[in-house]
């Protein structure tokens, strides 16, 4: 509906009106547009408001159908990339690269159709073909008549400990080789590749045909309503046929093994290995200084860090007088822009948390070997992350998720990732009576629902969790 603004010149009199319409441009914005009306025979009053109002709605209706919608003939490639530099600003970079890969992967799918011409039908076929996709994993496996020969070639070569130090192969993996497990056909290459052994002789190859978890479905699920919710804002579209309205149903995808966490013995038993291997010695006598490696993971233990955050701490971020622990930054990795900080994942992740007695002991024992090689190095990372190598240069983030299977092999317990571990703390925290408001501020958790969840699905005392959800929920 057209805005009109009557005006007269000064000097003659003449009668003008000035017109504006508000449209959308491509992004969904308002945009004001005007013109004038010049008057050409001189009217006055009501002939010229009415002449006015004629031109006007003239104008308005050939100026909306000379000027349709930049993205009404777009490509679906086209429109999810314009999505995708629309939210940039405003999401995770691991959000922007799984986002990505999900584009590239629905592009393929959907080809140089028209964006507009999706329907339901379309987006309920492309789940139909998640739900059905099949990918093969291969894996190796050492034939159980060669173990004792393959362990004898390890030893005859210098250990996994070797291997591990020449950064040809993790100890982990020599493990689950030497233990029967399957590992990755690539690491078993390697592996004998570095024996000089025929992997035909000593492996079984084992080629597994899998459909793809409901968990990934889901994300491209999440990926294309995120979408069509943009589409729509932009009237480019009415409605979101990749919602849960429409694709509840759909929605099929294999059922992924149930993650486990430590059981409060284990806990125990990871925590009083990491203890020994503080106090080990090398073959002459020496302290192994393996402080370096467990740091970390009693951060981890005492405080259910994420991965990120343990990485991304600094001494700056520790008052070890008055025994606290901030949490500001993430440090992480991907392929595409390598190791680097950023903020904190929600606004209630950063926090301050109280440092216990045990992680206050090993800090202290930590900062004094730190400094003292700080002072004997002048190359010494300044930078002062807590994970790092001796020279003070931070660790690769990746390098934690191997610390804490080595650890957890030792302990022989229960071998979880991280992130289990930050489970663990919460669901040992909240068994021990811990009020869920308060496990949620100090987890970092936006919405304490988070931990309720957490804590029932892991928890094995269904009289507890029944009596916490009728509490706090």
């Amino acid at each position: 509906m057209a805005t009109y603004e009557k005006r007269t010149a000064k000097k003659d009199g003449h009668i003008t009106y000035g017109i504006q319409i508000k449209v959308k441009d491509y992004l969904g914005r308002d945009k004001f547009v005007n013109t004038t009306w010049k008057n050409p025979n001189n009217l006055t009053g009501e002939r010229a408001k009415k002449a006015a109002i004629a031109f006007g709605e003239t104008w308005e209706a050939e100026y909306k159908n000379g000027h349709t919608h930049k993205l009404s003939n777009a490509s679906f490639n086209q429109v999810a990339n314009e999505w995708l530099r629309n939210v940039k600003h405003r999401v995770s970079l691991n959000y922007i690269l799984r986002s990505e890969d999900c584009i590239k992967r629905m592009t393929e799918y959907f080809g140089d159709v028209r964006f507009v011409d999706l329907r339901a039908h379309e987006i309920q076929q492309f789940i139909t073909y998640l739900n059905e996709y099949t990918y093969k994993t291969i894996t190796a496996k050492v034939k159980e008549y060669k173990l004792d020969e393959f362990k004898e070639s390890i030893k005859a070569n210098g250990g996994a400990r070797k291997a591990e130090r020449d950064g040809i192969i993790s100890r982990p993996v020599f493990y689950y080789a030497t233990h029967g497990e399957p590992i990755a056909y690539s690491s078993a290459e390697k592996i004998c590749n570095l024996l000089k052994i025929s992997i035909k002789e000593f492996f079984e190859k084992i080629v597994v045909e899998k459909g793809y978890a409901k968990e990934t479905i889901l994300k491209y699920q999440h990926t294309l309503s995120a979408i069509f919710n943009y589409a729509i804002k932009n009237e480019l579209v009415t409605s979101n046929y990749a919602s849960s309205v429409y694709t509840k149903d759909s929605i099929g995808g294999r059922k992924t093994e149930e993650a486990k966490i430590l059981t409060n013995q284990e806990y125990d038993k990871l925590l009083e290995t990491l203890k020994l291997a503080d106090n080990k010695l090398d073959n002459k006598g020496q302290p192994l200084n393996l402080i370096w490696e467990t740091i970390p993971l009693y951060v981890m233990t005492q405080l259910g860090l994420r991965t990120a955050e343990v990485c991304g701490l600094k001494w700056e971020d520790i008052d070890l007088d008055e025994r606290v622990l901030s949490v500001c930054r993430d440090r992480v990795y991907t392929p595409k822009y390598g190791v680097y900080d950023r903020d904190t994942k929600t606004a209630k992740s950063t926090r301050k948390l109280f440092i216990s007695d045990l992680l206050a002991e090993k800090l202290q024992l930590f900062k004094d070997k730190y400094e003292e090689l700080k002072k004997a190095d002048k190359k010494f990372d300044k930078r002062g992350y807590i994970f790092c190598n001796v020279d003070g240069t931070p660790k690769f983030p990746q390098y934690l998720n191997y610390l804490l299977q080595k650890y957890l092999l030792e302990a022989n317990v229960t071998v979880v990732s991280n992130h289990k571990i930050r489970h663990t703390w919460i669901t040992r925290l909240i068994t021990n009576g811990a009020p869920v408001n308060g496990v949620a501020q100090m987890a970092g958790h936006a919405d304490k629902n988070t931990t309720l969840k957490i804590y029932t699905h892991f928890s094995k005392d269904v009289k507890a969790s029944q009596e916490l959800l009728t509490k706090y929920l």
